[in-house]
């Protein structure tokens, strides 16, 4: 991870405004961009998690197949407590990677930001 900027961590209620406020968000993009493109919302969802996880291959192939991995790790019902508990601290090490990724992207002339 790069030093000169660390990854933020704010508490609990915190992270759950930030969600509130994201779904939110996501509500009305995947609305307005699903009558936009002609589809129903669900193939709105999925077309968008397509595109977000090329983007992020395209930084971090290997940490975005770890936390897309985790993630399906996570909410596969066959999964059990432990392979769950594995499964999470594997996919905020991913995500601690990719974040630091993105920063330095961003970072870069030319970059993103």
């Amino acid at each position: 991870m790069d030093p000169r900027k660390p990854v933020h961590r704010p508490d609990n209620a915190a992270q759950d405004e930030a969600r509130n406020i994201a779904y939110s968000h996501l509500l009305d993009v995947t609305e307005v961009g699903a009558k936009a493109v002609g589809c129903t919302g669900a193939s709105f969802v999925v077309m968008g998690l397509g595109i977000w996880a090329a983007e992020l291959a395209a930084l971090d192939a290997r940490n975005t197949s770890r936390m897309l991995h985790a993630l399906a790790v996570l909410y596969d019902p066959a999964s059990n407590d432990t392979k769950k508990i594995k499964a999470e601290k594997k996919r905020r090490a991913a995500v601690d990677r990719l974040f630091a990724a993105v920063d330095l992207d961003m970072a870069e002339p030319g970059g993103r930001a």
